[in-house]
């Protein structure tokens, strides 16, 4: 291994990431330190929250003295109780991330607070094994993807629901801000026999806050450079049966580059939640976000380096209903349904640059793609005894998309081809509507064996499509907790993706023949605690896609072939790789702690311009928190955290559609906190916040032709009511 990754290998076990991005988790790190969410085994589960709560029945504080508060937080944090973290994601059953033969990762609020996240794209780089790439400036197009697969390989989901477009097959994460989430849950490893399509490289689930206790309202402004502003307003609470909770937040900034770069973000976020009885609760959920992005870097690809005018609008909502109901002691059931809204628009009108560059006219671009997806899930989960469950579940899920693109070439040098002509210029219009119905029922099994020394899970999903016909996906996995605070896990599953609706009926590039491609992956690890203190975590993993759908090359035609290339499913891409994972807590108020990854993939396939491409070798990131309460009054508190992440050398298209070696980047950022703890009237805290992003200004991208932005800052003011 050469010189320069050893080194960074060696920060990454030093520093590294989020305690709460561990992969693995026998004993929990304290809030305080801000590790994942920590709650009791809950009663029943969910995709959307992970206990059932009663909030009718005020905080235990609520009453305390501010400066008695503190000092019991304070005391608690010292003591480093071991406390149990639950996922819902992994196995749809609300689980001690301990017990888990998969592996999963969870972000709590109180980390992402700590480092003042903004955008949820920025929580996921510091999750083992997931990549995160954007596309220039904020608001600009974000993939996200897990263990070397592609974003349209990924699942991701707001409050249980999937978001994926069926157009593209992928989620565009720079749109999701933190406000009002409670955590986020992350899947490493197919999740086809729960999740069916999408999940083949991991399943990312966003949970939204469930309100509780007396009624809390905070207001949180910030300023920085290049007139970046952010403004945030949340409330939260519970009234009699009714809990609720949500956010708005604005956030817009002028950008980075010369020219047209500015973008700007409205969001709202709501849930309710209704607990009729002690064993039905109704709960609701809405998001809506309207995001606009100027694009400079649209036109890179034609050789020109900066797009005066071209510009993306982009509507999201998402509404949820779900009701759960516990049938004795036993029988636990869920009802949801669901319907998610994701629309484009893009607009480009004709500019000088476009006739300077070689066969270049004067051109003009509209687009409208409308996406929508409708669905229903229903579950029950039946406790046979202690440490043994069955899921049975059913899930539906209606996709609609419409695809409408206008271009219009101001007498071109050229003849465009599937055009018609009007004079000396030429007007493409191209469209196209699909639509599918998808069917899927899936059992797991859980069972704890040999006294609590063998924890196993089993299950199945079988799909059911009307353009694809029927996929069965089975997965297993294994912990065996053992003496001297080690954990041994081991897992198999299989996935598949269905082809997106782009694949199959793009003008020109689709393939209505088009099968899914299948997935099968093996993974094996091992957790090792040292006291309160320690923890290290190794896994290795070894995934197969096979079908994979790549652009076969064609003989150019006019009407046939007019990019040169058709989807097909010729390919097939190994993965394999080792995550790293340690944490140390070696003061109080100190958490060190982070990842170092390693993928080697390979493609085969009939295209030999087809490779592996935007998927780094190594990686790594890391975290320095550091949390002193009582610093210059009984009451307030010092937050502050340093985060690094190390992107190695990765192949990656260069703008003039050849592929090439991208440079590896490292980045330092930076963020601090001083809550006053001062109470007057309505008041209850006041913070000063402050985050910089890009510390050393380094120039790097995450994409050839889009540069990343400089140094840049935000701070603050925060007040809670």
């Amino acid at each position: 291994m050469p010189r320069n990754y050893l080194l960074v290998l060696m920060l990454a076990v030093g520093l590294a990431t989020v305690p709460s991005a561990r992969a693995f988790a026998g004993s929990a790190t304290p809030d305080t330190n801000g590790g994942a969410q920590l709650l009791p085994q809950p009663k029943q589960p969910t995709n959307s929250t992970p206990a059932k709560s009663t909030p009718a029945k005020r905080s235990s504080d609520a009453g305390k003295p501010a400066a008695a508060i503190v000092r019991s937080q304070t005391a608690e944090a010292r003591t480093k109780l071991p406390r149990m973290v639950i996922v819902v994601t992994a196995t749809r059953m609300a689980t001690p991330i301990g017990e888990l033969g998969t592996v999963a990762s969870v972000v709590g609020d109180k980390s992402i607070e700590a480092q003042q996240i903004r955008e949820a794209n920025d929580a996921l780089r510091e999750v083992p094994g997931v990549q995160v790439r954007q596309s220039g400036s904020p608001g600009s197009i974000t993939e996200v993807s897990i263990r070397g697969s592609t974003s349209a390989q990924t699942l991701i989901m707001i409050d249980g629901v999937p978001v994926n477009d069926s157009a593209t097959g992928s989620f565009d994460m720079s749109r999701v801000t933190t406000d009002d989430l409670d955590r986020i849950e992350v899947v490493r490893g197919s999740g086809g026999a729960l999740y069916g399509s999408q999940a083949i490289g991991g399943v990312v689930n966003l949970i939204t806050q469930e309100g509780s206790g007396a009624p809390k309202f905070s207001l949180l402004s910030e300023g920085g450079n290049r007139a970046t502003q952010n403004q945030v307003m949340t409330l939260n609470g519970a009234q009699g049966k009714l809990a609720y909770s949500g956010a708005v937040s604005y956030f817009s900034t002028s950008g980075y580059r010369i020219r047209n770069d500015s973008s700007d973000n409205l969001s709202g976020a709501l849930r309710l939640d209704y607990h009729l009885d002690e064993n039905t609760t109704i709960r609701g959920f809405a998001r809506y976000t309207r995001a606009n992005v100027s694009l400079p870097d649209f036109s890179v690809f034609n050789g020109i380096a900066n797009n005066p005018n071209a510009h993306q609008r982009n509507e999201f909502m998402l509404y949820k209903g779900e009701v759960d109901h516990d049938f004795g002691e036993r029988i636990v059931t869920r009802l949801s349904g669901y319907f998610v809204r994701d629309e484009l628009r893009f607009n480009e009108v004709p500019f000088l640059e476009q006739k300077q560059v070689p066969l270049g006219s004067l051109n003009s671009e509209i687009d409208h793609i409308p996406d929508e997806t409708r669905g229903a899930n229903l579950e029950a989960i039946y406790t046979w005894a202690e440490g043994f469950r069955t899921l049975v579940g059913f899930d539906f899920k209606d996709r609609w998309a419409h695809s409408e693109s206008d271009l219009f070439f101001i007498a071109p040098p050229f003849t465009p081809s599937g055009c018609e002509k009007i004079g000396k210029d030429f007007r493409c219009p191209s469209i196209f509507n699909a639509r599918r119905q998808e069917y899927a029922g899936y059992v797991e099994q859980e069972a704890r064996l040999f006294n609590g020394h063998l924890l196993g899970t089993a299950g199945f999903r079988v799909d059911g499509n009307s353009q694809f016909g029927k996929e069965v996906s089975p997965a297993w996995s294994v912990a065996i907790p053992l003496q001297y605070g080690m954990t041994l896990r081991g897992s198999y599953s299989e996935g598949f993706r269905a082809p997106s609706f782009n694949d199959l009926y793009f003008p020109g590039f689709g393939n209505p023949h088009l099968s899914p491609e299948i997935s099968s992956e093996y993974d094996g690890g091992v957790t090792k605690t040292f006291g309160e203190s320690v923890e290290i975590s190794a896994n290795y993993f070894s995934r197969r896609v096979h079908s994979l759908i790549v652009a076969v090359p064609c003989k150019f035609n006019a009407q046939t072939c007019p990019f040169g290339s058709l989807a097909g499913n010729t390919g097939r891409v190994d993965t394999q790789g080792i995550e790293l994972i340690p944490s140390v807590h070696p003061l109080r108020g100190l958490t060190l702690s982070g990842s170092f990854t390693y993928l080697d993939e390979t493609h085969v396939s009939n295209s030999p311009t087809t490779r592996p491409t935007r998927v780094p070798k190594y990686s790594a990131e890391g975290l320095i928190e550091y949390t002193r309460a009582e610093v210059f009054r009984p009451n307030d508190r010092i937050v502050t955290t340093l985060a690094y992440t190390f992107v190695g050398d990765r192949d990656d298209i260069t703008t003039s559609s050849g592929i090439t070696s991208h440079d590896a980047y490292h980045r330092f950022d930076i963020a601090a906190s001083y809550a006053a703890g001062i109470r007057w009237r309505w008041l209850r805290d006041e913070s000063v916040i402050a985050r910089v992003q890009n510390v050393l200004d380094r120039n790097y991208s995450e994409t050839f032709g889009f540069r990343s932005p400089p140094v840049n800052f935000l701070a603050g003011v925060k007040l809670d009511f």
